[in-house]
């Protein structure tokens, strides 16, 4: 009995063993026979009809991407993303980008993300329905040897090219930060040009006394120095903006005339004559009364305020805006300067009966010259913003003046009510009414200082609708087209537009702001590569690809032309066009444009330029793609 109880356990822990192998054994076996008779999926059927690079294609210059036309329609884009696409040349595996799926719904492209070297290369695909394939071409690129000067110019070893373009564009260096104190100088130039011109039509409106007064004297002629050395130093620290030349430099008056070419420099250079002309009758104001010179004292004064309606000059504007814009200068400047004239020299003390004259007349008029400063500024920001008002930072700006201007509604007849109302009790000018009134100007000259603080502001900006004009290149160019949007606007010029080596000016107009500027050159032709120019702008400017033997098209017909960029919201829309390229004669001359030309660094409507000389964009980033 004990003996087999002994023997007991073990003959259970056999049993166990055995029982558990034959489970195992089973279990496998019936997984192995579910594995064999499950359906299989059935291989898809999708095949390729061409491609680019095509199958057994020989191409002599990398391709930019990879491009596969199916036969039966991808069901939808997320196929092409997901799909298996490899390539890999003389054994090594080359970067693709992810793969876009055309309109057609037929079309895969994949963008090459390095450059292929030499040899067999075998693209490999699969699709999500089990449809695979591959085919081979062969690369035979030659990559051109090029030398990087210490300017960064690229020039290309083979020194027998000839040089096709007379053209360059030359280094800017980096522009002084002196923006800021332009601004304000800008402030203090508008105040005293509206006591210049609001001060004297004062004198001749409504207080023809006022030259008689040895304080109304030193006044306007303290105003008429220091408006003279403001827009001295104005052109001063434009001029070293523009040109980041030395400040002794800028000083120079000859150095103005040969900067600022533009048109809003033009109109300051203009502005300053104009100021220092109304000297004439600003430090003898005795002028502006006397018959014989108060008209062209008159038409001085008129002159000089009115060139601030036209600052924007040389943008993209309505001739309207310029006229409102002078409308505009002078209802301001009568409605501030008479307000300046007032809190600085008629309401000081008591007076007599000229003061209360003077004081009269200009409540009446301030009411009439303020409905045509808000009349006029509401269309103006109307014909610059339009429907972007609230969504650039001219129109937001143009907004907060607004709201501005409307508190100053209620001031402006407050303040008539109030100048009504005192002197209607008494007909003189005592010195607790006189400085009850200077509080009340001053006010309301003070909200008028922060609006003209505003439009100081604004004057920097670029409102949706005044963009800058086109500037025409110096050489001769056989192709010259200009692509744009809502928000991207590009000039791309070309010569010769024949087979070979060809030249290539790029102006970016739009956005003032860039980043990954390229421009891409496709042939239609089957079979032929195309070219990637990464243009070396952030700003706006203009870049030229020189023809020094870089930049070759290598068949004729029709190539396009894309051109896209990123900025700090998001991705541009791409610009689009075709060029017709005619094949080079045999024999053929090659036609040398007349010597260099240097483009000032200035373009006379692009504020800021960014370019590097003849800048040859192509050595390591030329690609060749379908």
């Amino acid at each position: 009995m004990s003996k087999a109880m002994t023997e007991s356990p073990g003959r259970k822990r056999l049993a166990t063993v055995i029982f558990g192998a034959l489970a195992l054994i089973c279990g496998f076996g019936a997984t192995q026979a579910g594995a064999t008779f499950a359906p299989k999926a059935a291989p898809g059927t999708n095949i390729l009809t061409s491609s680019n690079p095509a199958a057994n294609q020989v191409v002599s210059m990398p391709p930019t991407q990879l491009q596969l036309i199916f036969r039966d329609p991808l069901t939808s884009p997320d196929v092409a993303s997901n799909m298996g696409l490899s390539l890999a040349c003389n054994g090594t595996s080359v970067g693709l980008g992810q793969a876009q799926l055309g309109t057609d719904f037929k079309t895969v492209s994949a963008a090459l993300t390095q450059i292929p070297p030499a040899g067999l290369c075998v693209v490999s695909w699969s699709l999500p329905d089990f449809s695979s394939g591959s085919f081979n071409f062969t690369s035979a690129v030659a990559i051109q040897t090029t030398i990087a000067s210490a300017t960064g110019q690229v020039i290309a070893t083979d020194t027998t090219v000839p040089i096709l373009i007379g053209e360059t564009i030359g280094e800017q260096k980096s522009a002084p930060r002196v923006g800021g104190v332009i601004g304000l100088l800008r402030i203090l130039e508008y105040l005293l040009m509206t006591a210049i011109f609001g001060g004297l039509a004062l004198v001749i409106t409504a207080w023809p006394e006022g030259p008689n007064y040895a304080v109304m004297i030193r006044y306007m002629r303290l105003s008429w120095i220091a408006c003279v050395a403001t827009l001295y130093l104005i052109l001063t620290l434009t001029t070293l903006q523009q040109t980041s030349q030395s400040f002794l430099s800028s000083l120079n008056p000859f150095e103005w005339l040969s900067s600022l070419t533009s048109g809003s420099g033009v109109v300051l250079i203009f502005r300053f004559a104009l100021v220092v002309s109304c000297g004439w009758v600003a430090l003898f104001p005795l002028r502006a009364n006397d018959p014989a010179t108060q008209m062209p004292a008159m038409v001085l004064l008129v002159l000089m305020i009115s060139t601030l309606g036209f600052s924007r000059l040389g943008q993209d504007v309505a001739i309207f805006t310029y006229i409102l814009g002078a409308v505009h200068g002078l209802s301001v400047a009568y409605w501030i300067g008479g307000l300046m004239l007032l809190s600085r020299v008629i309401l000081i003390g008591p007076g007599g009966d000229d003061l209360v004259g003077a004081v009269l007349a200009f409540s009446k008029h301030s009411v009439l010259a303020f409905g045509v400063t808000l009349f006029t500024g509401s269309l103006q920001i109307y014909l610059l913003d339009s429907a972007s008002i609230l969504s650039s930072g001219h129109g937001r700006l143009g907004v907060l003046k607004i709201i501005i201007t409307a508190v100053m509604v209620f001031i402006v007849f407050a303040f008539k009510n109030f100048v009504h109302k005192i002197f209607a009790e008494n007909n003189s000018l005592t010195r607790k009414m006189a400085w009850r009134l200077r509080r009340a100007v001053t006010v309301e000259l003070g909200f008028a200082i922060f609006a003209l603080t505003i439009t100081s502001w604004m004057v920097s900006t670029q409102p949706p609708k005044a963009v800058a004009q086109l500037s025409a290149p110096t050489a001769t160019y056989a192709f010259r087209e200009e692509l744009r949007n809502d928000r991207f606007r590009v000039v791309i010029s070309l010569t010769p537009g024949l087979t070979g080596i060809n030249a290539m000016r790029i102006e970016l107009i739009e956005p003032r702001r860039i980043n990954n500027f390229t421009v891409k050159l496709i042939p239609q032709a089957i079979g032929y590569s195309g070219i990637q120019i990464n243009v070396p702008l952030t700003s706006q400017g203009a870049a030229i690809v020189s023809g020094d033997g870089t930049f070759v098209l290598n068949v004729p017909g029709i190539w396009n032309i894309e051109l896209s960029g990123t900025t700090t919201t998001g991705d541009l829309e791409k610009l689009a066009t075709t060029i017709a390229i005619t094949e080079a004669s045999t024999i053929s001359t090659v036609t040398t444009l007349p010597t260099v030309i240097s483009l000032p660094t200035t373009a006379t409507t692009l504020p800021s330029v960014i370019t590097l000389p003849t800048v040859t964009t192509l050595p390591t980033a030329t690609t060749v793609g379908g």
